[in-house]
């Protein structure tokens, strides 16, 4: 095999690897970045999620303090919010495998808290559900170490200013 046959087959095999399409492994990439809530529903015209949708909006400082994307599946559509960007992520999912990883069999509606390690941390089925693994969030020994750090960044950031101001706080 000649070296332009070598390099023209490594740019191939390169090049497929890039085209692939995102699937749940993706979950797996989330992985130390993000919480995920996936919710799974069986219908996009159901109140309930309507609800849901409400209350995550209302929580979105909340979720995005505590890294949480939420994944939404709706029959064979996903889409997927940042709340920290207030966007979609650039990620894709397949709806398959999360409906069958995350759904509840039986519930309609289905909400589930994946932690940081990707472990399934909470289900639910109602909206109010939403606020109680933002409570569960703040229990876990990951979350406390997160809030420990930024504390200490806060305390390191202040002792330089006042190094650098002599104390003095201008602005504030």
């Amino acid at each position: 095999m000649t070296w332009k046959t070598c390099l023209v087959t490594t740019l191939a095999a390169a090049t497929a690897s890039l085209c692939v399409t995102p699937t749940f492994a993706q979950i797996d990439r989330l992985e130390r970045t993000y919480r995920p809530i996936i919710i799974v529903a069986e219908a996009s015209n159901d109140p309930v999620l309507d609800d849901i949708r409400i209350v995550l909006r209302q929580s979105r400082d909340a979720l995005a303090d505590r890294d949480v994307m939420v994944i939404t599946v709706v029959g064979d559509d996903v889409t997927a919010w940042d709340p920290a960007l207030d966007e979609a992520p650039g990620h894709s999912f397949d709806a398959t495998r999360l409906r069958t990883s995350y759904g509840q069999a039986g519930a309609p509606i289905s909400i589930t808290l994946v932690g940081k390690d990707g472990g399934i941390k909470d289900r639910g089925t109602v909206p109010s559900d939403i606020q109680d693994m933002v409570d569960l969030i703040d229990t876990m020994p990951m979350r406390q170490r997160e809030i420990e750090d930024r504390e200490r960044e806060i305390e390191r950031r202040e002792e330089i200013e006042n190094r650098m101001w002599g104390g003095e706080t201008f602005g504030r």
